[in-house]
């Protein structure tokens, strides 16, 4: 699909789900005063020696510029986002506090991860609940758009309401550094529009 065929499939997308979103963008959006431009919601996470359910956002996720767009577990009042890409990344370096240094489309995902599953829900809907096989690459992608997995129709995250992502591993299963002394790191990311009031 176009740039603008998309644009106006996601506008469409809007108006059609406009009641989902808090009642001031809601009375926006009928007003015609919001306005949609590309964006990328992301989260990047140290996730050495986890398992189980693995939180990828929590009260102490901070907006920090290449490290994540999310302050906790919300977005910010009257920008929701519209996203149809995922994509899901892990990587290795030799220290902590590396989220915004590791290059997420160098590595394969580790064995355990490809049979994990990444769940995001908010206001007790399951936006997404995708098997990690079906969406990280088996290869390094050969340009950023093959990074992504293609969601095949447009999901919605709300504004102003929590949400939780998280991976959920095999029983048992922790995601273990291929070597001593390294620690993983794992991103997400949403590819679509956010909602911005028009000026």
């Amino acid at each position: 699909m176009k740039n603008r065929e998309k644009l106006l499939a996601a506008a469409a997308f809007l108006i059609a789900i406009a009641n989902a979103f808090s009642s001031e963008l809601s009375g926006l959006i009928g007003l015609e005063q919001v306005r949609l431009t590309r964006h990328t919601v992301f989260v990047r996470k140290e996730v050495t020696n986890a398992g189980g359910q693995i939180r990828i956002i929590d009260e102490n996720t901070k907006k920090v510029d290449g490290v994540s767009s999310i302050s906790e577990t919300k977005l910010p009042k009257n920008q929701a986002q519209i996203f149809d890409k995922i994509a899901i990344g892990f990587g290795e370096a030799d220290a902590q506090g590396e989220e915004g240094s590791v290059d997420y489309t160098a590595s394969k995902a580790p064995a355990i991860a490809r049979n994990a599953s990444i769940v995001i829900t908010q206001n007790g809907r399951e936006v997404l609940d995708l098997p990690l096989a079906d969406v990280v690459k088996a290869i390094s992608p050969g340009s950023p758009e093959d990074y992504y997995h293609d969601l095949e129709g447009f999901n919605y995250l709300v504004d102003d309401q929590p949400m939780e992502w998280y991976l959920r591993l095999p029983n048992g299963k922790v995601l273990a550094p291929s070597a001593a002394g390294k620690f993983i790191y794992m991103e997400v990311r949403l590819q679509g529009f956010k909602t911005s009031r028009k000026a």
